[in-house]
């Protein structure tokens, strides 16, 4: 059984995810990393050193808060968008 083939594709895949991850950071404009107190690099360490899995991280949380920060306020500890 030869799983080297397959071994160095999955290589590969994660290193196209990471690499798409990290386009995903600097799409992001800088104002808008400053204005909720973030900082890119941060999140381009953590995809070198975590792989996709901080890339799945970046996507179901910080991305979305960047994006469309109104979904996120909290009045009265309920958001608009559950109102």
């Amino acid at each position: 059984m030869r799983s080297g083939p397959l071994i160095w594709v999955s290589l590969a895949v994660a290193a196209l995810i990471v690499l798409w991850g990290i386009g995903s950071v600097f799409a992001i404009g800088r104002s808008r990393w400053q204005e909720h107190g973030r900082r890119q690099i941060n999140w381009v360490l953590m995809m070198l050193l975590f792989g996709p899995l901080a890339v799945l991280l970046f996507y179901g949380t910080v991305r979305q808060h960047l994006l469309w920060p109104e979904r996120y306020e909290n009045v009265d500890g309920v958001a608009p968008a559950d109102r």
